[in-house]
């Protein structure tokens, strides 16, 4: 793996960091998660590398969006496209570069985020404060999720919180605002959550206002042996596209926009109604009906190809997603089985012209059918190692037509499965390891082109991946490390040169993740990460080439301090070393250059009253975090930002 050594060599002093804006280094062996099995489990049962992020890491973090808290994260990188709002922002885990926000699985409280087709997820779907934690779990997570996991999954929690109402008041640079309020309570057997918050700024680049409204909340009704509850949420973002710059543009003026009046409009909204229920002592079922709606409208005047630069988009799903898990014996040892079923439904349509007020070119729709059944066995062979087997059949129709006459039809079915050994040597360690299979079926976009459909259908993709890990933590520290090397079939991506979606040759993804952390005092905490990895093509006209978009190195460095309880700081950084343009996949073109970036945050406590401050790009840094074909993107200069929280 070729790194180079001065970036690094810089941010070893502070290596083992993350800040506390990061999350623990790993979930502690005694933590309760639900990712790895769907229902809870403890994390030291599950045979992957699991992190949680706690409330209050999150809030203590300062952060505005989730992905704020997320870019320190090891395994984890961050590439924002637009503002500083979560607008248009991908995570990337196992090095898929461009291809990443399709391959990482987010989900809320086990249902899924990501939309059927190639747009980012609306990480203001959620707002900030109703989030109970976060769970990662990095690696394949295929077998219990199917789609878009095959590099990750993040699952946001939301559940019940302590009694209460708060409003938050917040202000900073380039006329950012924000008002935020939360109501909790428990009436008898009923819980009540609802969150809402809005988020405004003029934007660091010229053209790039965005304004954030979102509700979420949760009710529930708890009884003897389990609970009723829906889950839902509302979420409108506008903001405006300042588009890419050239090399000299970036470099003269960062702030500048390719264009004046493009925009983008989304609202997305969800209903999940669910249940929980304990049958027998050995059995508990659960299961979820959702029905989740997204509208966009999108123009950019300064990509007009076919009279498409105005669109209007609408997707809408429907799930159903029951399970079952029965704890038993197989012979004389302890075993808890998962099975279930996912079912989803969805459809898009598409109106494309050439401007908003002109006539319809053109009009798309895409229809997608998808059922699942997946089995998943935990078995105690001693009382110290668990052995996890699961395999998934995975079914999936697509249809698609458009108002040409143009049809279109790409189904698939797939099988997978993996292994896993979860070892703990003590009370305070474990090793782990699984091997398996994966895979992802194309999205709707990318069975489509500017004028029509794929010349040829795009396979699923399908791959290979071995993981192995140990966890380690005591009273004052953590650390957690593994090794994965992925393999992957068939990837799909968009040849500039072709204007198609098409399958790549063979691709490799390997490489390295350490997390740790370290109390030295009550006062002084060290935390922190470093992931080096390596994605290239295996074979074809690029063998041997480095995948875009995906650095060989990302340190995540920072120290917390609290010189007395009401008061804390802390001062992160982040180092993402340099990669390819998107779209170089030949690697013949120069990298984006290497960053690195720090925040800080001040935070002070009196009574119901909680004062935050942060500075992003302490240093007015000047990045691009996502670049392609030559064109940056880049990331917002220096900002501050302060709110002023009440608890009542």
């Amino acid at each position: 793996m070729a790194i180079h050594p001065k970036p690094l060599a810089a941010l070893l002093p502070a290596f083992l960091v993350a800040s506390a804006a990061g999350a623990q280094p790993a979930a502690r062996l005694d933590d309760v998660v639900v990712t790895a099995t769907r229902f809870d489990e403890t994390a030291y049962s599950s045979a992957a590398s699991v992190t949680v992020i706690s409330r209050e890491e999150i809030r203590s973090s300062g952060a505005r969006t989730l992905p704020d808290v997320l870019k320190y994260q090891a395994g984890l990188n961050v590439m924002p496209l637009y503002g500083s709002i979560g607008a248009d922002t991908s995570i990337d885990m196992r090095g898929f570069g461009e291809g990443a926000s399709s391959r990482t699985l987010v989900l809320l409280n086990g249902q899924r985020l990501n939309s059927l087709d190639s747009i980012n997820v609306d990480w203001g779907l959620v707002p900030l404060d109703s989030i109970e934690r976060v769970e990662i779990l990095n690696g394949s997570g295929s077998v219990l999720y199917g789609d878009n996991a095959v590099g990750g999954v993040i699952n946001i929690v939301t559940a019940r919180r302590p009694d209460g109402v708060h409003a938050v008041v917040g202000a900073g640079s380039r006329n950012s605002r924000q008002l935020s309020a939360g109501f909790s309570s428990r009436f008898d057997a009923v819980d009540v959550n609802l969150s809402l918050d809005r988020q405004d700024t003029d934007g660091w680049r010229n053209n790039n206002e965005q304004k954030r409204e979102n509700v979420g909340g949760r009710l529930g009704v708890g009884f003897d042996k389990g609970e009723v509850f829906v889950d839902l949420g509302w979420s409108n973002l506008d903001f405006g596209l300042p588009g890419s710059l050239t090399k000299s543009q970036f470099r003269s003026n960062p702030r500048q926009a390719e264009t004046s009046d493009s925009y983008s409009r989304r609202n997305n909204a969800f209903l999940r109604p669910g249940l929980e229920f304990q049958i027998t002592d050995a059995l508990k079922f659960a299961a979820e009906i959702g029905y989740s709606d997204s509208e966009s409208t999108v123009y950019t005047s300064n990509y007009c190809v076919w009279d498409t630069c105005f669109e209007v988009r609408s997707t809408d799903v429907l799930s159903f997603t029951p399970r079952f898990q029965w704890k038993h014996g197989l012979g004389s040892l302890s075993s808890r089985t998962t099975i279930g079923v996912d079912y989803y439904d969805g459809r898009l349509t598409a109106d494309k012209s050439g401007s908003d007020h002109g006539p319809v070119s053109k009009s798309v729709r895409i229809d997608q059918s998808s059922r699942a059944l997946y089995l998943q066995n935990q078995t105690d062979l001693t009382s110290a190692l668990v052995f996890t087997a699961g395999a998934r059949y995975q079914k999936i129709d697509q249809s698609a037509s458009d108002s040409s006459g143009l049809r279109l039809s790409n189904d698939h079915d797939r099988t997978i499965g993996e292994l896993g050994l979860s070892y703990r040597l003590s009370a305070a360690t474990r090793v782990f390891a699984r091997a398996g299979t994966t895979f992802r079926n194309p999205n709707l976009d990318e069975l489509t082109t500017f004028s029509g459909f794929v010349s040829r259908p795009v396979r699923p993709e399908r791959g290979t991946f071995l993981d192995v890990g140990v966890d380690v933590s005591g009273a004052s520290y953590s650390l957690k490390a593994a090794i994965y090397d992925l393999e992957m079939k068939d990837e799909i991506a968009w040849n500039g040169a072709t204007f198609e979606n098409e399958n790549l040759s063979r691709t490799r993804h390997r490489g390295i993740e350490v997390s740790g952390r370290y109390r030295i005092d009550p006062q002084w905490q060290l935390v922190g990460g470093i992931d080096l990895q390596r994605a290239e093509f295996r074979e074809g006209v690029d063998n041997g080439k480095k995948i875009p978009l995906v650095p060989a190195v990302k340190i995540d460095a920072g120290v917390s301090f609290r010189p007395i309880p009401a008061v804390a700081l802390s001062l992160m950084a982040n180092h993402v070393g340099e990669r390819y343009f998107g779209g170089d996949t030949a690697n013949s073109g120069e990298k984006l250059a290497s960053y690195t970036v720090a925040d800080f945050v001040a935070s002070w406590q009196h009574s119901d009253w909680t004062v935050r401050a942060r500075v992003l790009n302490l240093t007015d840094r000047k990045y691009s975090p996502f670049g392609y074909y030559g064109s940056y993107y880049p990331a917002d200069g220096r900002s501050f930002f302060v709110d002023l929280r009440y608890n009542f």
